[in-house]
């Protein structure tokens, strides 16, 4: 009898554990949740390139990069595009060749553009770059696509 109300009491014990976990990850998971895509755009002669983010199939935002200037936007520059009003933003990042340039649309309404994030680069050197949506601490990121300065 003992045994009997022994397990009885360890399989509720299991059980209510299980619950309990499924509520957490069920509450915490709504920002994880969006379904992103990334699509790489064609690279100019210049190198200049884009990659575009979908959120579940909707334009959410892009980035830009210019390898030269054009209509008075600098060269060897990009920038990031948020254009829903959905919680995430965009942030791009140049994996190489200078790490640590940053391109954010953090704290800022949608439709926002963010200010280019220039640097002189050689005539030709290659960039690779990687656009993120970021909400919190959650992101989705695409993969780093290249062009060149």
């Amino acid at each position: 009898m003992r045994k009997r109300l022994r397990d009885r009491v360890a399989t509720l014990l299991v059980a209510s554990a299980v619950f309990a976990g499924s509520s957490v990850t069920l509450g915490a998971s709504h920002a994880a949740a969006a379904t992103w895509t990334f699509e790489k755009g064609e690279v100019f002669p210049d190198g200049s390139f884009t990659i575009a983010a979908y959120n579940s199939g909707t334009y959410a935002g892009l980035m830009e990069w210019r390898g030269d200037p054009l209509n008075g936007d600098p060269g060897d520059a990009f920038r990031v595009l948020d254009r829903l009003a959905d919680g995430w933003g965009m942030e791009a990042s140049m994996i190489s060749p200078v790490t640590g340039r940053v391109a954010t649309t953090r704290g800022h309404s949608a439709t926002y553009y963010s200010p280019w994030n220039t640097g002189n680069l050689d005539e030709g050197t290659k960039v690779f770059i990687q656009l993120c949506a970021v909400k919190g601490d959650y992101e989705h990121c695409s993969f780093a696509y290249s062009g060149h300065a």
